[in-house]
């Protein structure tokens, strides 16, 4: 009976592989180009890095209005980072990318793709973020749009454990500056018309002690620190947990310098409960199995001039 059932799971996986196969995307032309461009992005001067980005987000545009573009595999293109939806039910996805200048400067692009039917009609919903991450600042609170973004790439989505819950969290990073680095925990969701709203406030973050608790509503966390070290942030699967690293400024006089933050070898938490994301410090994951969070590195590590600004793909 199971060798029944393995076989059948296996035929209905290629049948799955078939379809995606015979989908005949009418775009390869565009993506021809934007191979060549997203490659200009990453090596060329500051000039033709412009100049490749202005085509790049054109050309990325156009196939993007191709319904069908949902389902095509972008990897050819390195640097585009694609959130997918965890959820069969719901079909979208979010594309970012970033462009660096001179030797720290950093601007972010991306798309969202949201499709639904609506009476036998297949809508695709295709909206440019545009990133205002100079004027929103270090703003944990506000609600904000696709005209207002905080710019970043995107390597990591969790979804909502309940069902009937829409608001889904990003892990994001941002190279910030040449002192600096950001890594962004920010909540979302989509409403009819595709438009995404970032900044639902589900996050509880305890500013206090256990003892003497102090709790706050906040819509995303922004963590800044120092550009030599690394920090962690990821969900752990085994623990249910999203994992990050504990800052601290380097001496207790420095505390609103944030370049002087980095991890003091200890780990803070958010779980989900009841539609909310609860704060908590000092987790303990010495004997837990496989709870090491994945760990992605494109800059915020010792090879800070690396070009390659792209989050490893989850197969």
């Amino acid at each position: 009976m199971k060798n029944i059932i393995s076989i059948f799971i296996l035929l209905l996986s290629i049948s799955s592989s078939a379809k995606k196969e015979q989908i005949d995307f009418s775009f390869k032309n565009e993506i021809d180009s934007l191979i060549r461009f997203s490659t200009a992005i990453q090596t060329g001067n500051d000039l033709s890095r412009l100049i490749a980005n202005q085509k790049f987000e054109e050309f990325l545009r156009k196939v993007l209005n191709d319904p069908t573009s949902i389902d095509y595999d972008f990897s050819k293109i390195k640097c585009l980072s694609i959130i997918n939806s965890p959820k069969k039910k719901e079909k979208f996805r979010i594309y970012t990318w970033v462009m660096k200048l001179g030797n720290d400067d950093y601007n972010y692009f991306g798309f969202t793709q949201y499709q639904r039917n609506k009476k036998n009609k297949l809508k695709n919903f295709v909206y440019k973020l545009n990133n205002k991450s100079k004027e929103i600042g270090k703003d944990e609170l506000s609600k904000l749009d696709s005209n207002n973004w905080i710019g970043c790439v995107y390597y990591q989505i969790i979804a909502p454990e309940k069902r009937k819950d829409q608001t889904h969290v990003l892990i994001g990073w941002d190279g910030n500056n040449w002192r600096s680095t950001k890594k962004i925990i920010e909540t979302f969701s989509f409403n009819n018309k595709g438009e995404i709203s970032f900044g639902e406030k589900v996050i509880r973050y305890n500013l206090g002690t256990d003892k003497r608790p102090k709790v706050v509503s906040k819509a995303r966390l922004i963590f800044e620190y120092n550009g030599e070290v690394s920090m962690t942030v990821s969900y752990n699967s085994n623990l249910k947990k999203i994992i990050f690293d504990h800052l601290m400024p380097s001496d207790p006089k420095l505390a609103d310098l944030y370049f002087t933050y980095a991890p003091d070898f200890t780990y803070d938490a958010l779980k989900y409960e009841k539609r909310k994301w609860i704060h908590s410090s000092d987790v303990d994951v010495r004997n837990q199995e496989a709870v090491d969070p994945v760990r992605w590195k494109p800059k915020d590590i010792k090879e800070r001039t690396k070009d390659t600004l792209i989050p490893q793909r989850s197969n």
